[in-house]
């Protein structure tokens, strides 16, 4: 049964990232204690959410292990091995930064941070709750510390296209990447057993042969066959390759007694820093294209398209004025909003609404049932209408009424069996 909860998890995961995976694969790897993929592309709609300046136009990954010790699950790790990675990344299309497209990443992102704030909080809540807590948790808070990542031969490509200089490359390479529990300062394996009255968790990176690299691209290169880079040795390096390693010991518990949350200590070899005048230039113009991308990203929604500036139509300079307007007064509008009384009866009747579905939805789950998709869309609308730290209260509040409702039942149950109890034990001196 745990096996086909995993298999479930471990599709779901992959299916978002990776290109025609089957669920079958992860059935037959997971029964032999391994699954393993080859050559697969990524699906780069997927990382939407990390709202980057630059588009994804190509991603691969050649292998893709990920190894799990059933007979010793939470003793032994779970091993997931990544080899041969190559991402190509290029500027942005100008049809990039419509509204649609600013907003679908907004959203992407939005959804992101409150997963990732959800998943700590159930992560403190497992923590701080050992003595309550269930197996289930507690062995799958365990498994999480014990995973360890393994990253080889990984390639990152920037292409300035957009340049008058000529097309000129950017990247990023390390042949090796390891993510592993510190046994120097923590024993694996007898973390099942004293973890948990232990609140640390040490860990080690280790990274060889990081490299930073811009050179110029040949005129009659294919940018679509860009990945032959890989095997081009022959790099202008801006920061020669060297290797470091990272230890981290971060605190779970987060508790005020002196003690930091997160403790990191970094060792690197020789480092080498060499620029040319050129590389210098392209690194200037990377940069000013970053900070226009940001206000594309606040302000693109009301820029003219690029076609109407170059052919220089009838009424252009009209069209760039109501730019500067527009971009000018978003900025106001959005103030003067959140002081107006009809954002505040709509924020309140956000809340009331927010509160209602979500706890309506938790529930659901504590009984196994399954959510409707009307609550599940009415959700998500307003997860894409209101602010972050708006949705985090409205959680919030919803969860507190949950628990206040769990207390009292639980109280009635009491009191409920002591009566009976104390029926019985009258029933039987009578």
């Amino acid at each position: 049964m745990f096996e086909g909860v995993v298999s479930q998890v471990l599709y779901g995961l992959l299916r978002r990232y990776v290109k025609g995976i089957q669920k079958e694969q992860l059935k037959i790897g997971i029964w032999k204690e391994e699954i393993l993929l080859e050559n697969v592309e990524l699906i780069l709609e997927a990382f939407d959410y990390l709202q980057l300046p630059f588009a994804l136009k190509n991603g691969r990954i050649g292998k893709l292990s990920i190894r799990i010790p059933w007979k010793k699950l939470g003793w032994d790790p779970i091993i997931i091995v990544i080899e041969d990675v190559y991402v190509c990344a290029c500027p942005r299309e100008d049809s990039e930064w419509s509204s649609d497209s600013l907003d679908k990443r907004e959203l992407a992102g939005k959804l992101a941070k409150l997963n990732a704030i959800e998943l700590a909080k159930f992560s403190r809540r497992v923590t701080d709750n050992q003595t309550g807590q269930s197996f289930l948790s507690y062995i799958s808070a365990k498994i999480l510390d014990s995973i360890q990542v393994s990253m080889r031969n990984v390639h990152i490509v920037y292409m300035d296209t957009h340049n008058g200089q000529g097309n000129f490359v950017f990247g990023l390479e390390f042949t090796s990447l390891s993510i592993q529990t510190d046994t120097q300062k923590q024993s694996f394996t007898i973390s099942l057993m004293t973890r948990s009255r232990q609140d640390e968790v040490n860990k080690i990176i280790e990274i060889s042969n990081v490299g930073i690299y811009c050179h110029q691209l040949e005129e009659e290169q294919d940018l679509c066959h860009v990945g032959a880079l890989e095997n081009d040795h022959s790099r202008d390096y801006l920061v020669n390759p060297f290797c470091v390693t990272v230890s981290v010991l971060a605190n779970k518990a987060a508790k005020l007694d002196g003690t930091p949350q997160y403790n990191m200590t970094a060792e690197l070899t020789a480092l080498a820093l060499s620029v040319d005048e050129i590389q210098l230039q392209q690194i200037l113009n990377l940069c000013d294209y970053f900070t226009i991308c940001a206000l594309r990203t606040k302000y693109g929604r009301y820029r003219p398209s690029q076609s109407s500036l170059s052919k220089r139509c009838k009424g252009w300079y009209r069209m760039w004025w109501q730019y500067a307007q527009n971009s000018v007064l978003a900025d106001v509008r959005r103030r003067l909003k959140k002081t107006s009384w009809r954002y505040l009866k709509q924020r309140l009747n956000h809340q009331l609404r927010y509160v209602k579905l979500y706890r309506m939805k938790l529930e659901l789950l504590q009984k196994g049932q399954i959510v409707s998709e009307d609550i599940l869309q009415e959700l998500e609308n307003m997860d894409r209408e209101c602010d972050i730290d708006d949705i985090l209260n409205y959680r919030t509040i919803a969860e507190q009424q949950l628990q206040v409702v769990d207390g009292s039942v639980r109280r009635t149950l009491r009191v409920i069996v002591n009566y009976i109890s104390f029926s019985l034990v009258m029933l039987k001196m009578s």
